[in-house]
């Protein structure tokens, strides 16, 4: 019996017959996860994933791709995330094999090492009698030296990749031999002691005269067959093992389940009575459970308005049901104190998910939710992929959030993923946000999803006050704090009170220019100015990682007039030290949260008040809620208005709208404070409304005439290549493909254009813009356009990314 299987490094990701060991019911089943290498041995042993079993054989005669198992696994995908990642290679125009090792994460894989081992030859006159080729003296002479050495490393010293092929040639000779490891990351355990299930005789009365054996023996015996660690015996190894030899014991292996520790204890909160409001919306989320079927709501509540206890008081109805949950969370920063909150009522059948965490921990996390013991997956984008079966509910927090996109293939969206996996699952799926994306709401507007509001704070709070500082007409207490906002903070730490402030930059400041000739250090890889970081007095490209030493003087003429054009986090935090000397100020940002737990521990601290100000990036504008906070300040509040981007004027919105909301959120009230230099935008006078519909519609009226989301699909292309003529070339190239491709009236191709960012890492990037308003392309389409711009740019070479619902154009 055949299988059908997918692999990265075989057949160009394209669906292979597999023969599979023995009938499918005792064999291997769909979603297994397997090692396989083609026939042949002229290719590396690769990770497959079995898509389908019990197939026919496609031919009379086995076909020339087929492969052999060398090492096989248990099912790593259920079968509705087969057909999820089916349907995510259909919609993002990509392999499905790049879907599936998206779902499937690094810690789970099984790899395999292939070790080169001499077969006792003699260098001068083997070498002679083997068919001469280079390569071939050349893995002799590193054998004569190294009687064994990986494959790996055999490529990386010969600079060579295709040498399976000779390779398998000299082992067929008698040369050498090629042996395989594999490995995976292991669940962890740890030894433990049970009863015997047949005892030697009556352990009573033959323990008797040794009492710590006895009382060792009755200890382990009340912790029944799971059996107890060495700290709960109470007793030594030596006790142990005398028992366990004597036939009253048995040793076994505990597996150890790792607990993420989210960094950030949350203090017990007092049991909360959902209001008339939250009643009302659980009500219609309880009757969509109990009624089974997928369907998806979208809960619009202001900020502050209990959404978080609408969600936990839902998941408590469905795992009543026995059924399971997800939680996603946009960044790594909401998880401690979202993951403290869902811990407080569900315990341990939560289990975290994120890359903060280490591959055991991820190992951990995920074979527990596989094997059913933990019930609820909470983290971020990725966590939509996890092992659940009889799945209940999906949960999106702050479901507009671009962190929820993907910024490499395969470009999904975590968002619409979780539409789709309840939509295969039969699921309720809720995506919560005070400002919802707009392809969202349109889609409640159309009745596509059940659109649920929650209008007013919980625990009598108000919403916060928002005024406008427009810096051009105010004084100024520092470059980047005007006077106003300095007086606000005064006043905060008078009463004791907690302030954040955003500064969506970090780093010292935007860039650097010198007064005596106009030098500005740009980064010479991507051609954009260098931001400079004070801590480690360097300048850094944000883009591609590139750093160079500074030491405030300019690197082209030695001058030290220089001007640091626009402020970030790190300059900021030197200008509240200056202002506010006795205050101990946190900062939160990309630089500051690089170690593991770092992000719980800033957070921890700022809610047991051993600072009252908190400055940072985006980070500190999600989800955060402290009840002491009754001042927020946003020091460049129309910065994000400047980007050439369609999203620009939503993403400020939002952004504004998320960091108010976490001002005043008790019975204090609060108050939000923005810096702005174009207090005429719509923007600013929609939150001085407080109308998100009033902003929507606005908005969506001009991306009407556009045509742009949510009135028509995006996909962006990308040409990229270190050569910028050939880039242009390759773009122009897509263009004409699509311009055949997209029928008439049904779509729009504008480019090719630079990219907002011509040039990241060296190589120059071209954009076309692809605007469907009907029909859609197909990923045969997609796959074959990359194959042709792949085969005409060989030299130099041209790579093409396809970008489904892009985040941004730039």
């Amino acid at each position: 019996m055949y299988a059908l299987a997918i692999a990265e490094k075989l057949f160009r990701g394209e669906p292979f017959p597999l023969m599979v060991p023995g009938p499918p019911e005792e064999g291997l089943l769909p979603g297994s996860m397997v090692l396989v290498v083609p026939r042949g041995g002229k290719a590396a042993p690769s990770t497959a994933y079995i898509i389908e079993t019990g197939i026919e054989p496609p031919l009379k005669e086995p076909p020339a791709e087929l492969a052999d198992i060398l090492h096989g696994g248990e099912p790593v995908l259920t079968p509705p995330l087969i057909i999820l990642t089916r349907w995510m290679a259909g919609y993002y125009l990509t392999r499905h094999i790049d879907c599936v090792t998206a779902a499937v994460p690094v810690a789970v894989r099984t790899r395999v090492d292939d070790i080169v081992e001499a077969a006792g030859f003699s260098l001068e006159t083997d070498t002679r009698r083997v068919r001469s080729t280079a390569l071939r003296r050349s893995i002799m002479q590193l054998l004569a030296k190294e009687t064994r050495i990986t494959v790996k490393q055999l490529q990386r010293r010969l600079g060579k990749k295709h040498i399976y092929g000779t390779l398998s040639e000299l082992e067929r000779s008698g040369h050498l031999k090629l042996r395989r490891k594999f490995t995976s990351t292991a669940q962890r355990t740890v030894p433990a002691w049970r009863r015997a299930p047949v005892l030697p005789g009556e352990a009573e009365e033959e323990l008797k005269n040794t009492p710590k054996q006895l009382e060792t023996f009755r200890r382990v015996s009340a912790f029944g067959p799971g059996g107890a660690s060495l700290e709960a015996t109470a007793a030594s190894r030596r006790i142990l093992n005398t028992l366990t030899a004597s036939g009253y014991l048995e040793k076994i292996a505990v597996a150890v389940e790792g607990r993420f520790d989210t960094g950030m204890p949350t203090e017990q909160e007092e049991p909360k009575q959902p209001t008339a409001q939250q009643e009302a919306v659980l009500g219609e989320l309880r009757s969509a459970s109990r009624k089974g079927g997928y369907k998806t709501f979208l809960l619009h509540g202001v900020t502050g308005s209990g959404k978080t206890l609408v969600y936990i008081e839902f998941l408590k109805e469905v795992l009543k049901e026995g059924r399971t949950a997800i939680v996603l969370v946009p960044e790594i920063a909401l998880t401690p104190q979202t993951a403290g909150r869902f811990r407080q009522h569900f315990g341990d059948t939560v289990a975290i998910m994120h890359s903060a965490m280490s591959n055991q921990e991820k190992y951990d996390a995920w074979h527990r939710l596989r094997s059913g013991r933990a019930t609820i997956a909470l983290g971020a984008r990725s966590t939509i992929f996890a092992p659940l079966s009889n799945l209940g509910a999906v949960i999106v927090d702050e479901e507009h959030d671009g962190a929820y996109k993907q910024d490499r293939n395969p470009r999904y969206s975590a968002r619409d993923l979780a539409v789709m996996r309840a939509r295969t699952e039969g699921a309720v799926c809720i995506l919560g946000s005070a400002t919802p994306s707009f392809e969202s709401y349109e889609n409640a507007l159309q009745e596509k999803y059940r659109l649920l509001e929650l209008r007013d704070r919980i625990d009598g709070a108000t919403m916060p006050k928002l005024c406008l500082i427009v810096m051009k007409d105010s004084p100024k207490a520092t470059p980047s704090i005007s006077e106003k906002l300095r007086h606000e903070i005064s006043r905060r730490m008078e009463r004791d009170e907690q302030v954040i402030l955003l500064q969506n930059r970090r780093g010292f400041s935007g860039s650097v220019l010198c007064f005596a000739c106009g030098h500005v250090p740009l980064c010479p890889h991507c051609g954009i100015p260098l931001v400079y970081h004070a801590g480690h007095r360097q300048l850094r490209c944000h883009y591609c990682g590139h750093t160079e030493p500074f030491s405030k003087v300019c690197p082209a003429c030695a001058s030290p007039d220089l001007f640091y054009k626009g402020s970030g986090t790190e300059r900021i935090e030197e200008e509240l030290q200056s202002l506010f000397p006795e205050e101990r100020i946190l900062r939160m940002d990309v630089d500051t949260t690089t170690t593991k737990g770092s992000h719980g521990r800033i957070l921890d601290e700022f809610r047991r008040g051993k600072a009252r100000i908190l400055l940072g990036t985006q980070m500190v504008a999600k989800g955060l809620d402290f009840p002491r906070v009754t001042l927020v300040g946003v020091l460049m509040a129309d910065i994000g208005l400047n980007l050439p981007d369609f999203r620009a004027s939503e993403r400020t919105y939002s952004l504004l709208t998320q960091v108010a909301g976490r001002a005043g959120r008790s019975s204090s009230p609060g108050e939000v404070y923005l810096q702005v230099y174009n207090p005429e935008s719509e923007v600013f006078n929609a939150l001085l409304r407080g109308s998100y519909s009033a902003f929507f519609k606005h908005e969506t009226d001009s991306r009407r005439e556009l045509c742009y989301p949510p009135h028509a699909r995006l996909v962006k292309f990308e040409c990229s290549s270190p050569d910028e003529e050939t880039a242009e070339e390759a773009a122009m190239t897509c263009r004409t493909m699509l311009l055949e491709a997209v029928a008439e009236g049904q779509g729009v191709v504008l480019g090719p254009a630079p990219a907002g960012i011509a040039r990241i890492r060296g190589s120059y990037r071209y954009h076309v813009l692809l605007k469907l308003t009907g029909g859609r392309l197909t990923e045969a389409f997609a796959l074959g356009l990359q194959d042709e711009i792949a085969r005409r740019f060989r030299t130099p070479s041209a790579i093409l990314s396809i970008d489904v619902d892009p985040g941004s154009l730039m």
